[in-house]
């Protein structure tokens, strides 16, 4: 994926609920960051410092949880907030390729014999 996609999805995750929270995998690097992703954490991703430049360059895969889990209480359950739908159609409609596995989106940046999610 080049740069411009990537400045392209930074940008248009700002028309979601919230920035949803992911895990990275750059090419020089051997494991993700960080090492393992809850599928609703408790915290929204950065997408907003995210240097596009080294995204288009670097990043090997982004996986991104479209859910997010709000404390609203102490004694409340945790209410998970979900945008798959949002996101899928961002995707979509940037033309940006993914893979969607248990309830994960992975973007792949360099990829070779990847069946893409494109409908």
């Amino acid at each position: 994926m080049n740069d411009t996609k990537w400045r392209e999805l930074c940008a248009g995750i700002r028309e979601l609920p919230f920035p949803p929270a992911y895990q990275v995998k750059v090419l020089d690097e051997n494991e993700p960051s960080p090492s393992t992703i809850e599928r609703a954490p408790p915290y929204w991703g950065d997408w907003a410092s995210t240097p596009e430049a080294a995204l288009g360059v670097h990043v090997e895969w982004i996986r991104v949880t479209p859910r997010y889990k709000r404390h609203v209480a102490r004694l409340l359950p945790p209410i998970i907030e979900d945008c798959s739908d949002q996101l899928r159609s961002l995707l979509r409609r940037l033309r940006i390729p993914f893979v969607e596995s248990d309830g994960l989106f992975t973007i792949y940046g360099h990829a070779s014999g990847i069946d893409f999610d494109t409908t």
